[in-house]
């Protein structure tokens, strides 16, 4: 069995240890520009708590409006018609819009909250709604490509057995008074199913 020189293993240890070192400090390079540090993440959080423009144009729909609904249970179909009311307002210092609206709905009263708002994290638009007429509750996801004039939401709640339910929600800003809400699902087979628009008009 041959000796190995003692200089030869020093001198392999120590090529070891540098490419070793080596590996870690640039690890730990590419770990501190792909995670911002403690004061950029705040100074990120900050501003992604603002309100900002999106919220603005929310917040232009605040106030009290007449509703008028109009339902379509198949294309082609004769719409039910029927009126209502809803009060908008903002909550928490100008980030969500809240809306208490009631009607009603093949006949029978209903009543509905609504909560929208905008996430500048994900620069996605948020919401939830609920109806008297059900215990589930629908969340909304989507996003606006003019500057928040027409909104386009995916909507989902979970049906019997937890079957996730799927609808498409548009809102229309057509001026400063008038906007309208549209809600629309497919059949199970995937045609063109149910639809309702709601008209908003603002009382003077």
């Amino acid at each position: 069995m041959k000796v190995i020189n003692s200089t030869i293993v020093l001198f392999l240890i120590s090529i070891s240890l540098v490419v070793t070192v080596g590996a870690q400090t640039k690890q730990k390079k590419a770990v501190s520009k792909s995670q911002p540090s403690p004061d950029e993440r705040m100074r990120r959080d900050m501003q992604d708590a603002a309100p900002g423009p999106p919220h603005a144009r929310l917040a232009s729909l605040a106030g009290e409006y007449t509703t008028v609904s109009k339902f379509y249970v198949q294309p082609g179909a004769p719409a039910m018609e029927s009126t209502g009311e809803a009060k908008l307002s903002m909550t928490l210092d100008g980030r969500f819009l809240v809306e208490d609206n009631s009607g009603t709905f093949m006949n029978q009263p209903l009543k509905g909250f609504r909560l929208l708002g905008y996430n500048n994290a994900s620069k996605q638009y948020e919401g939830v709604w609920t109806y008297t007429m059900s215990t589930a509750i629908m969340t909304l996801n989507g996003t606006a490509a003019d500057r928040g004039r027409t909104i386009n939401l995916a909507a989902s709640f979970n049906g019997v057995g937890a079957a996730k339910e799927k609808l498409v929600v548009i809102m229309r800003l057509n001026d400063d008074d008038h906007f309208e809400v549209e809600l629309s699902g497919k059949t199970p087979v995937g045609k063109p199913g149910p639809r309702q628009v709601t008209a908003y008009a603002r009382r003077k």
